[in-house]
């Protein structure tokens, strides 16, 4: 078993996709905020599940923008 990335809707609970690599993970937010603006993120976050059962948070919402080079909006 592999390292695997998933996303979690964090309002119901749901998987909202399993990702072989981070890079493919990002790839897709970055198609997504690309397609649906950065609302699509809202109650996202992005898991590590490691081979030995470890899950590992990595960044949820807003702070995923970063990791595809996109800034957060200002907060006012």
């Amino acid at each position: 078993m592999k390292t695997t990335y998933h996303f979690l809707d964090l309002d119901s609970g749901n998987l909202q996709g399993i990702y072989p690599s981070l890079l493919e993970a990002l790839q897709a937010v970055r198609e997504w905020v690309e397609r649906d603006g950065v609302e699509t993120l809202t109650d996202l976050a992005l898991y590590e599940s490691r081979p030995n059962g470890d899950i590992r948070p990595i960044a949820q919402e807003q702070e995923l923008l970063p990791l595809i080079g996109k800034q957060p909006a200002a907060r006012s």
